[in-house]
């Protein structure tokens, strides 16, 4: 497995799980090519906010953090997302809830 090292605020680093990376590239492909550098930051940095301190960023963390980057009708689009790439959202129930 390889692990990715994405900055964090500041000197602090965080890793990241291969598989993790690579649902956050493929939840961000959608968005247009010129948007997609700044978006992918922000989701990043919602993130890195759940995920918890000293481990690796997994795919629980990337698809929490995605819902929270999500807000509004923009939720929708996230949901219908997570669901075609076969994520089961049951989990993720509340944090829906909460977040619309």
């Amino acid at each position: 497995m390889v692990i990715f090292v994405t900055p964090k605020k500041g000197l602090n680093e965080m890793e990241w799980n291969t598989d993790a990376k690579e649902l956050l590239d493929e939840l961000v492909s959608p968005i247009p090519i010129f948007a997609r550098p700044m978006a992918k930051k922000g989701i990043e940095k919602k993130i890195i906010e759940v995920a918890e301190e000293g481990s690796a960023v997994t795919k629980d963390d990337v698809i929490k953090g995605y819902i929270l980057a999500s807000p509004g009708k923009m939720q929708q689009r996230a949901v219908a997302l997570l669901k075609a790439k076969k994520v089961d959202l049951t989990p993720y129930e509340d944090l829906l809830e909460e977040t619309k």
